[in-house]
């Protein structure tokens, strides 16, 4: 019977090994899932913030040749109304000042 039970007991204590082993295994592999968590986490935000700078680089881009495009465009049509009144200016006087002179 003596036997018996330091048998039990040393199945026991190779079997605890064996669990705490395990255990240590799965604590090591939390832990790993949990840095490999940390490192995607890190590794999307720093993805996110690139794609982030690039967008704003673009819009920013986009927006100075829309700007540019508008000056281009508030120019040629400046042009032209300074023009057109160059050229209609007299006539416009004439038509002014007849109006008024018939309307006496």
């Amino acid at each position: 019977m003596e036997k018996l039970i330091k048998d039990i007991i040393e199945v026991d204590k190779i079997h605890r090994a064996e669990v705490d082993a395990l255990l240590r295994e799965k604590q090591k592999i939390n832990e790993f899932i949990h840095e490999e968590k940390k490192r995607l986490k890190t590794k999307l935000q720093n993805a996110s913030k690139a794609e982030i700078t690039k967008l704003k680089a673009d819009i920013a881009l986009d927006l100075h040749t829309k700007k540019q495009e508008a000056i281009v465009e508030s120019d040629a049509m400046l042009a032209k109304l300074e023009s057109s009144f160059k050229e209609n200016k007299e006539t416009w006087i004439e038509n002014i000042y007849d109006y008024c002179i018939q309307s006496k």
